[in-house]
């Protein structure tokens, strides 16, 4: 290992889904080995009520997002009814750089996002910018919790407009590195990777021979939860900021 390849060697196991090559990259840049494994994956949930719910967003005073699955099921069923995007007036909210990133590529304007980039920050920070009585419509996934829902005071519709599901020939593909004896980092994106993760694999192996990264302090306290000890964890929510604070703690340890 060097001052310029702090990752030399390490198995550096991307769980969740990846939106962009740039964490990869770095990876690489640092000397480590990047393993893309996502354990879970999103579809699209497609209905007939499609059309008639896209409509319903005009009526709304703010569309809110909190992942970038969520914008891209949002823009799929947009595409397939053929509405005019420029169309829609709600202000909206977005969780996260990426997500909101991943809005205005498709030519929306994003009026708010939190200053940490969890939804139980959104919901102390959003009443300060909104008024109680405007209406909200929450694009979310199967899996996803109510904070959003019971955290904040406006009127709170929401569209279940994406399925998580497990990819199982990932999950073995993870089970039989880590039992490999290889130097593994395992970077963590949500309490539901970190749950997979958890039923198919960490029961057995455990988490103490491993480096444990998180993005967010609620998928740490979740693996904590779980009985594993997270190592790395960055201020700023982004698989960049991961992979830079696992170098940094790689170089400080070794």
């Amino acid at each position: 290992m060097s001052n310029q390849h702090p990752l030399q060697d390490e198995h550096v196991i991307f769980t969740g889904i990846l939106r962009s090559s740039a964490a990869v990259d770095l990876t690489l840049r640092l000397g480590g080995i990047p393993v893309i494994a996502p354990l879970i994956t999103t579809q699209e949930i497609v209905s007939l009520e499609d059309k008639q719910k896209l409509l319903a967003c005009y009526e709304y005073d703010w569309l809110i997002f909190t992942s970038q699955s969520s914008v891209h099921a949002f823009f799929s069923k947009i595409e397939t009814h053929e509405i005019d995007v420029s169309t829609i007036k709600a202000k909206i909210a977005a969780v996260g750089s990426k997500t909101a990133c991943a809005i205005e590529s498709l030519g929306l304007h994003v009026s708010f996002t939190p200053t940490i980039f969890s939804a139980d920050v959104f919901v102390k920070e959003f009443p300060t910018f909104s008024a109680a009585h405007e209406s909200c419509l929450f694009f979310k996934g199967n899996l996803a919790k109510n904070t959003i829902v019971d955290g904040l005071p406006n009127v709170i519709d929401t569209w279940t407009i994406y399925e998580t599901v497990e990819v199982d020939e990932n999950t073995e593909q993870v089970r039989a590195l880590l039992e490999s004896g290889e130097s593994c980092s395992l970077i963590f994106t949500s309490p539901s990777t970190a749950n997979v993760f958890h039923r198919s694999i960490g029961v057995h192996t455990g988490y103490d021979r491993f480096t444990i990264c998180t993005i967010g302090h609620i998928t740490k306290n979740y693996l904590e939860l779980l009985g594993a000890t997270v190592q790395v964890m960055p201020d700023t929510y982004t698989l960049l900021d991961v992979v830079n604070k696992l170098a940094d703690w790689k170089g400080r340890v070794q």
